[in-house]
């Protein structure tokens, strides 16, 4: 079986044991991927430590986890100091059983530690390197992930922020996946808690220097794409969300990974588009983002995709807006005309899904999944509000 074979089954081991979590497993599978740092950002109880501890013991990799505090001490991610070293004159640290000695980091609470922490962080993620002793020792990383209950606002974290070119922003599962959530939840404990491997070390190193091969063909060969990849930034900057130009170049790094995941065989402007999606620094950021990309002609999506894509949109709104008649006490015949257009909109979305069913582009995947759970929750509205 070959490495892209086994990069498939651990993400399809991670979407069957975490209901709705898709758009998480996609940006955590393409952290490690790429190698690039990746942070989860959510309310507490969203799978996040879950999720990267299911992923450590699939790759059957040394693991390190440490929730940090503004107490928390660089020894104790690094290791303690080596006492008989400094009795020699020298400063090195014991890193066995550490961050150091780890292949996948997850730091939990990120931006709850101290500006030494802080510091001890940045060459870590950047370079993948220590100082110990009298020189620089280079780490054996695969993937370093943080989480983080909010978006940090201080000025003193912004270093820090931009240190992750992959952000994961996610909340509570949708209502209609709860009986799933449930089920999987139970079948999750009664299961034993040893997985098996399903890629080795070495096959996730072979898949980074793939991503290198890559974007080395796309410099070479991708030159139209680039265009509209600098006609979307130069966009977003006209509306004030301006990437780091270390996270410019990044967010191409990421687009191979994703080209990786989703069986691409080379970078797309659809990789693209996703890696930008994944590197916002708020979500309030998304409609510019994808009004850049739009603009731009970056993403390539067919004719159906964009169809369902704004229905589902518009079935949300109109749910939202039905909602907001009855408590208002509006006119019964508004509610009524709104409760006909949702009937009308899930049907449409019924027709999309068989549309789509055969299709298998991945990007149109995740599309009709997200079909599937709009018709569920939207038939689940619609019966509710009939009798409100």
């Amino acid at each position: 079986m070959n490495r892209l074979d086994k990069i498939n089954r651990v993400k399809m081991y991670l979407l069957n044991t975490f209901v709705g979590r898709e758009d998480v497993i996609n940006g955590v599978l393409a952290g490690i991927i790429s190698g690039e740092p990746t942070l989860l950002i959510g309310p507490p109880g969203t799978a996040k430590t879950s999720i990267i501890d299911t992923l450590s013991r699939l790759v059957s990799a040394k693991y390190f986890y440490y929730l940090l505090t503004k107490f928390t001490e660089p020894e104790e991610l690094i290791g303690p100091i080596d006492i008989n070293a400094l009795k020699n004159g020298e400063y090195k640290n014991i890193t066995r059983g550490k961050l150091p000695d780890a292949n996948i980091i997850f730091l939990d609470e990120v931006f709850k530690a101290s500006s030494a922490i802080r510091n001890t962080l940045l060459d870590i993620m950047l370079n993948k390197r220590i100082p110990n002793g009298n020189s620089m020792v280079n780490l054996d990383i695969l993937g370093i992930y943080s989480a983080s209950n909010e978006v940090t606002n201080d000025e003193e974290d912004m270093a820090l922020f931009d240190r992750y070119p992959i952000k994961i922003f996610h909340n509570y599962i949708e209502k209609t996946l709860m009986d799933s959530l449930l089920i999987k939840g139970i079948e999750i404990m009664e299961r034993p808690e040893n997985v098996s491997p399903l890629i080795t070390i070495d096959d996730l190193k072979d898949l980074q220097n793939d991503v290198i091969s890559r974007l080395s063909k796309f410099k070479n060969d991708g030159h139209e794409l680039l265009n509209r990849y600098t006609d979307a930034l130069l966009q977003l900057e006209e509306n004030n969300v301006v990437f780091s130009d270390r996270r410019k170049i990044k967010i191409l790094k990421i687009a191979a990974a994703f080209s990786i995941l989703m069986n691409s065989n080379e970078i797309t402007g659809n990789d693209i588009a996703m890696a930008m999606r994944y590197s916002i620094d708020s979500e309030e950021d998304m409609p510019k983002i994808d009004a850049a990309i739009m603009e731009s002609k970056l993403e390539n999506k067919s004719e159906l995709v964009q169809k369902a894509t704004t229905i589902i949109e518009e079935t949300r709104s109109l749910i939202s807006n039905t909602e907001a008649c009855i408590q208002k006490n509006s006119p019964y015949k508004e509610v009524v005309d709104n409760l006909d257009l949702l009937a009308i909109y899930i049907r449409k979305l019924q027709e999309l899904e068989a549309d789509l069913s055969g299709d298998t582009n991945p990007y149109h995947q995740n599309v009709l999944s997200k079909i599937d759970s709009t018709i569920e929750y939207a038939k689940n509205k619609y019966e509710k509000l009939k009798v409100m």
